[in-house]
């Protein structure tokens, strides 16, 4: 990687979920449309390099799932699988995740994300910019998602 690349890391579910694919997909989108270069990668909450960025900063990399069993928050796991299918259901089965995310789905999972640092989590989504965690939990805008990858 170049000195002056931008090296932007998102940690999601695997296969992706429609939250951690939308990130990946805004994130390639202003990559592909940046004056500089940025190098956007992807990887498993679950992987090593996911666990060895929780490590450094005194965390664990986990999913809504795992952040509302730490917090002991009761959730209606069958409603979020519920609305990810119909939103499925709807766009077609040659369609990404990505589009299958609704600002309802950020909504049902809202409880976990709020809980998340203080159980010590950084929750799926991850986007990490140069090795520095820039946000977890939910997806941003797009331009929210530009200032945090360039700063602008």
């Amino acid at each position: 990687m170049k000195k002056n690349t931008i090296d932007v890391l998102v940690i999601g579910t695997e296969p992706p979920c429609p939250r951690c694919d939308l990130m990946s997909c805004l994130a390639e989108e202003l990559a592909g449309e940046a004056s500089v270069e940025v190098n956007v990668r992807h990887c498993a909450f679950d992987s090593s390099e996911a666990f060895a960025l929780g490590q450094k900063f005194g965390r664990k990399v986990g999913t809504a799932k795992h952040v509302a069993d730490a917090a002991g928050i009761s959730m209606d796991w069958n409603a979020v699988y519920a609305l990810i299918q119909s939103k499925s259901d709807a766009v077609g089965p040659d369609r990404r995740p990505a589009e299958t995310w609704t600002l309802e789905l950020d909504e049902m999972l809202e409880p976990c994300q709020f809980v998340a640092d203080t159980v010590g989590y950084f929750m799926t989504p991850v986007l990490v910019v140069n090795g520095s965690v820039k946000h977890h939990g939910s997806v941003p805008s797009r331009e929210k998602i530009q200032v945090l990858i360039f700063g602008e």
